[in-house]
């Protein structure tokens, strides 16, 4: 999911008609700092200079819903062109964009006011920008750097559009929580509200009936082909698995997916205490695989109905291209290391080969029975 990413320069009104052209080149080096953000879903409102354009910049970008800003510095600018686009952003992050349209100034050819304040000017604000920021409490980062070849700035603005898009999937769905969290897990308790404040994520409450009556429902035998076809994709099945047991799992599959698209879910958190019988057994012993295949989508589904897990699980997912909840089992210390892993649902994507179903006679802890996924780990992750 891709971020909706706000820009602007920002300069001094008042040398426009003191230095014939610069703004014109200043913008020049703007329009050459854009060209770094294609093919990315960009807003941009050209130059601020006082605070009424400012204002006007911080509407556009209330409007255009952006998930992070990025202000380039093109010379000395007062604060009061800043803050009026901050105001309106409310908890976005702004990044400050310190670059220079040149590595460093030929001082033997830095002749005049304009020579200077035209191309390697952009820290002097810096310190005033940075300082009205913190008292205004706003979230904010420094990048500084210079236009053409400079990889260290190209790839921290690719970062922060990345994380951009991490937060743009946040906030555009729900997390879902199947069940109630772990018994005696008190580590797992959450602020729903501030949750909501800080990310955007609605937590909605939902149930396993609720699976189990779209299972009820029934469906249609090319929807059971088609996810048949995918679970062959991704998992080595036993040899033993009859067409049964397989038809099973799709069905468990095709009505939780349902549940997340009902519900508009980036996330489904699930614990199940009871011991399941008839439906519910069936959506028990296929949960791992299910989970697992949901989890490659997209959508995180921790086990204990940890939500603090959920949105970790979202971030990773967005940021790097998979993501695994892991446990800490045993410490090895000939080799000064420790053994990490899950008997749950995972990350296929995080697997080198196919990843391994296995039928287990009982789930560790809870219970039920069912299947077992084996990921194997793909170097580097």
């Amino acid at each position: 999911m891709s971020a909706k990413i706000g820009i602007f320069a920002i300069g001094l009104e008042a040398y426009w008609p003191q230095f014939s052209g610069m703004k014109e080149r200043l913008m020049e080096h703007h329009h050459r700092l854009l060209e770094k953000f294609s093919p990315r879903d960009v807003v941009a409102v050209g130059m601020v200079d006082n605070p009424e354009r400012a204002r006007e910049a911080g509407l556009r970008f209330q409007a255009e819903d952006v998930d992070i800003i990025f202000c380039h510095l093109t010379t000395y600018a007062s604060s009061e062109s800043l803050l009026p686009v901050v105001r309106a952003l409310g908890n976005v992050t702004l990044v400050l964009l310190n670059v220079q349209s040149v590595p460093a100034l030929d001082l033997d050819k830095t002749r005049t006011i304009d020579d200077w304040l035209g191309q390697g000017c952009t820290c002097a604000g810096l310190p005033e920008m940075t300082a009205v920021l913190r008292r205004f409490e706003h979230s904010f980062a420094v990048v500084s750097g210079y236009l053409e070849g400079d990889t260290i700035l190209d790839e921290k603005m690719s970062q922060w559009c990345d994380a951009a898009n991490a937060c743009r999937r946040l906030k555009s769905g729900n997390i879902g929580i199947l069940g109630r969290p772990y018994p005696g897990m008190m580590d797992l308790n959450v602020d729903e509200t501030q949750i909501f404040r800080t990310f955007g994520s609605y937590v909605k409450h939902l149930n396993w009936e609720d699976i189990a009556a779209n299972i009820a429902h029934g469906f249609n035998q090319d929807d059971i082909e088609r996810v048949g076809r995918e679970v062959k994709e991704v998992f080595r099945l036993p040899e033993d698995l009859d067409e049964q047991h397989l038809t099973s799992m799709i069905e468990v599959y095709l009505a939780t997916r349902k549940l997340v698209d009902d519900h508009r879910l980036i996330a489904l958190s699930n614990h199940f205490e009871v011991q399941p019988g008839g439906y519910m057994h069936q959506i028990i012993s296929a949960s791992n695989p299910v989970f697992s295949m949901l989890t490659r989508q997209g959508i995180a589904c921790p086990v204990e109905a940890d939500i603090k897990t959920a949105i970790a699980l979202t971030l990773m997912k967005s940021l790097a291209g998979s993501a695994t909840l892991t446990e800490l089992y045993s410490m090895d210390f000939n080799q000064d290391l420790c053994i990490v892993g899950h008997s749950g649902a995972g990350d296929p994507d995080i697997a080198d080969e196919k990843s391994l179903l296995k039928m287990s006679p009982v789930f560790h802890g809870k219970p039920g029975s069912g299947f077992l996924t084996q990921l194997p780990r793909l170097p580097g992750r």
